[in-house]
């Protein structure tokens, strides 16, 4: 579908901005490849960046037995003692409410905030672990059109 929606940019080019034919077949697919880099690659690449720099040495330990998660091999903590803060998309949103919402090339990557009893908190990126992995409760979800770690 996505490629026949790219051929509109031939005559727009050719009727809107006064190209001829042989210079829209070079222009328009010029335009949507930019378009897709700039819109599509460009972003969705910050975003990973962001969630690989923040969990690059980040390890988890998750014991279902007794209760307990283990945070970079140091720290442990009762799994119920925990507050978890999922951040999502927007796109994401669309399953509690049913509105239609934009659907973007970063609309997978969320991040899962920890905020621990003795107020540390952890960002874990959905690369390292989805939340509907972990045997967690999510006390709350906050929706944003742009979910990198900050």
């Amino acid at each position: 579908m996505l490629p026949l929606l790219m051929l509109f940019s031939i005559p727009i080019a050719y009727y809107v901005k006064g190209y001829s034919w042989e210079e829209s077949l070079i222009v328009g697919p010029l335009f949507n490849f930019s378009a897709f880099i700039l819109l599509g690659c460009i972003p969705t690449f910050l975003i990973h960046r962001s969630h690989y720099i923040n969990n690059k040495d980040f390890s988890l330990f998750v014991d279902k037995i007794s209760g307990k998660i283990t945070i970079n091999e140091d720290k442990q903590y009762d799994i119920d003692s925990l507050e978890f803060i999922e951040h999502l998309a927007i796109s994401k949103k669309r399953k509690e409410d049913g509105k239609f919402r934009l659907i973007t090339p970063w609309s997978n990557y969320s991040y899962l905030k920890v905020i621990t009893p003795d107020n540390n908190q952890y960002k874990i990126s959905s690369n390292v672990v989805c939340s509907s992995e972990l045997p967690i409760r999510v006390h709350s979800r906050e929706y944003t059109l742009w979910p990198s770690i900050r």
